[in-house]
């Protein structure tokens, strides 16, 4: 499996897996931002608190994003205006405001070294068809106040048609700073953390919640989902408002650091910022974002960004990854009650690519609403927030077109060229199965379906993992559940 630029720093020790029955105020499921930041917000009160994570803490979606903390944010502000009104897009961008303001409180207040630093945000397009939504996205501004340049000093390029640039903005090592955190954590008796831990199955019982982890009791008066993607369905109906993006991401070493991050307005999206440890500096580049039903040749996608990265820097990546980020039909996050019916059980979701202010801002909320205090957020970003026709809109170009479609060319197209006579995908007693064939001409064979809501997996030969192109889970070639949603495996029972 790839690893991205931040995991090397990821040495968060001594958490066990979780190995009794237990009992506590407050379960948080997912160690990432959202978690962990909720963790440490929670250590000023008196909850007995419980963290777990399916896997190593904090090495999933937040150790795999480029670590940029901006409220510029391509051109999401008309997105917003486009589907609500003016006034829940000023909120959105007063939330993300206030998220850098916390994570550089924190990074005061607890002296953590995470190379956090200013940098200026730009959005920029080579597209001219693309320059008349700056000039909303800059009405916009002028409205609010905002101030912000067309130009940057730092980022040339002959074929740019238009840039918008703000420059109170910042760029972090995200897995630094919540081992920072996390150390703050740890010095509390209230709260006991668990990695490796994965959470299948939740059930209600009088005022507690009993959640079944590692096969064993975790009994809970409050549930908070910071699992980037829940593993059911009911409650929440989370699949149906949201869809899947994946990105891929490349980082070589490069003489300078210039303070400057950027993002391209036109989709498939190009990001970019640098990165300055004690040692080295580095070059950050993201690009070939598409839903996750579509490039499914891993190979060639990879590919095309360690060409672009080349191409700009004229050096080769010494590291290379993928990002999944759960996107919303509205453009908003999903922060707060699951539902009505579960007011004790509380989730996180829909970053819509901006998850280290958002997750960070989430955390915020989420604390708030545990301790029953008033947050001006809550409402805007209330997981059940009404439908208009916008949003059904949105719905339907790209929640339900984006399954139907993985689904169907899954179907009829189930071994494409590339997968080179290394993996296939045939029945076997009337079952449809996966086989990879490693080196050694060992084949793996495991279920191809995936059991979160049955649509069919393809392989990826980059990564060696069976991936499923509808909401993301993934399997290794023995059949392990590495992400979710999905919390069962897919090997096949031989005895049955």
């Amino acid at each position: 499996m790839e690893k991205s630029i931040w995991q090397k720093d990821n040495n968060a020790k001594n958490i066990k897996k979780l190995d009794q029955d237990i009992k506590t105020d407050i379960l948080i499921i997912g160690a990432g931002i959202t978690g962990v930041t909720t963790a440490y917000n929670l250590t000023k009160y008196n909850f007995n608190v419980v963290l777990i994570d399916r896997g190593k803490f904090f090495n999933e979606v937040t150790s795999k994003s480029t670590g940029k903390l901006t409220y510029l944010q391509d051109l999401k502000y008309q997105d917003i205006c486009n589907v609500y009104d003016f006034n829940t897009a000023k909120l959105y961008y007063e939330s993300q405001k206030d998220a850098i303001r916390i994570v550089k409180k924190n990074v005061k207040d607890n002296q953590i070294d995470c190379s956090l630093e200013k940098s200026s945000s730009i959005t920029f397009t080579t597209d001219q068809k693309e320059v008349s939504k700056f000039d909303k996205e800059q009405s916009f501004f002028d409205k609010l106040g905002v101030s912000y340049f067309n130009t940057c000093e730092s980022f040339t390029q002959d074929d740019i048609k238009r840039l918008i640039c703000v420059k109170n903005t910042y760029v972090f090592n995200p897995v630094k700073y919540l081992n920072g955190l996390l150390d703050k954590i740890k010095s509390k008796e209230n709260i006991k953390m668990y990695e490796y831990s994965t959470a299948t199955k939740i059930k209600k019982e009088d005022n507690y919640y009993i959640v079944m982890v590692n096969n064993f009791q975790v009994k809970t008066k409050k549930i908070v989902l910071a699992c980037n993607y829940p593993f059911f369905l009911i409650p929440g109906f989370i699949p149906f408002k949201t869809y899947m993006e994946k990105s891929y991401v490349a980082a070589c070493k490069v003489d300078k650091n210039k303070k400057i991050n950027g993002i391209t307005s036109n989709y498939p999206t190009v990001s970019f910022r640098f990165y300055e440890d004690k040692d080295n500096k580095y070059f950050i580049y993201l690009s070939n974002s598409s839903k996750i039903c579509d490039k499914l040749n891993y190979e060639k996608n990879y590919k095309e960004t360690i060409n672009e990265i080349e191409k700009v820097t004229g050096k080769k990546p010494i590291y290379k990854w993928t990002n999944m980020d759960v996107m919303t039909n509205d453009f908003l996050p999903l922060i707060g009650k699951i539902s009505n019916d579960d007011p004790n059980v509380l989730i996180a979701t829909g970053y819509n690519t901006w998850g280290m202010t958002t997750g960070t801002l989430a955390a915020k909320i989420l604390v708030d609403l545990i301790n029953n205090k008033k947050n001006k957020y809550e409402n805007v970003f209330n997981p059940s927030r009404s439908l208009n026709l916008k949003k059904i809109k949105n719905f339907t170009t790209n929640t339900l077109t984006s399954n139907t479609k993985a689904y169907v060319l899954n179907f009829i197209k189930k071994n494409p060229s590339w997968y080179k006579n290394k993996a296939l995908v045939t029945k076997q007693s009337g079952k449809r199965v996966g086989i990879y064939f490693d080196n050694d001409g060992n084949s793996h064979v495991v279920s191809n379906i995936c059991p979160h809501l049955k649509c069919f997996l393809t392989f990826n030969e980059v990564d060696k993992t069976w991936d499923c192109p509808c909401h993301g889970s993934r399997f290794d070639i023995d059949g392990n559940a590495i992400k979710g949603p999905s919390k069962d495996n897919i090997k096949i029972d031989e005895t049955k």
